[in-house]
Parts: structure tokens; C-alpha cells; sequence
């Protein structure tokens, strides 16, 4: 895996294993799922540590649901209205993300949380 060289290169890392990690969650493919969640929260890490995690804030209307979801839950600390709305239009849906997204909620709201 390369290294993470400047925050844009992070934010398309972040995109396409959100994207990636979705597809591969519908498909049942947990190696591609988990690999695409390592890609995510290493993309997330590096713009946390570059003071640039506000930069996720165009993905919350994105049109997949996985950039969607995966923005929301790291912009809570900081988004919290606009992330919490972007968990409930999800919420509403049917499938797996719906779930996540109730579930990310209730924990959220608990304190549980800490992205």
C-alpha cells in the first residue's frame, strides 16, 4: 500500500474505498469489504493528523452511499447536524446501511463514539 503523499490524494483514496467497500459489503465480499474499510480509515487518519477532515464534507452528498455513510460517521465530531441528517436519509432505506446508520446514530447519541 502506498503512502499517503497530500490530503487530495487521501480524500480520492477515501472516496473510492468507501465506494469500494460498500460494493463489496452488498456482494458478501468481507476481503475486499475489510481492505476497503483499512483504506478508509487510514485515508481518514492522515487528514485528521493534517487538520483536514472538514475536507470530507462535499462527500456527505455524494451519490453513493457508501462515501455518503463513511463521511457522516467522521464528520459527527464536527458536522454533527448535517452528519446526522445524511444518517437518517440512510437509515430510511432498506439493507445493511440502514442498519449501520441506526446503529451510528443510537451510538452517538449514547457517547460511544469516537471517530
Amino acid at each position: 500500500m502506498k503512502k499517503i503523499k497530500d490530503i487530495q490524494s487521501a480524500l480520492t483514496l477515501f472516496q473510492e474505498a468507501s465506494i469500494k467497500q460498500v460494493e463489496a459489503t452488498e456482494e458478501g465480499d468481507y476481503k475486499t469489504g475489510n481492505k476497503s474499510y483499512d483504506l478508509i480509515t487510514k485515508a481518514a487518519a492522515y487528514l485528521k493528523e493534517e487538520g483536514a477532515i472538514t475536507e470530507l464534507k462535499p462527500l456527505l452528498c455524494n451519490s453513493s452511499v457508501g462515501a455518503r455513510l463513511w463521511a457522516a460517521c467522521y464528520l459527527l465530531p464536527v458536522y454533527e447536524k448535517e452528519s446526522l441528517s445524511v444518517l437518517e436519509q440512510i437509515a430510511k432505506g432498506s439493507g445493511i446501511y440502514s442498519l449501520t446508520a441506526e446503529t451510528t446514530m443510537s451510538e452517538w447519541k449514547k457517547g460511544s463514539l469516537n471517530f
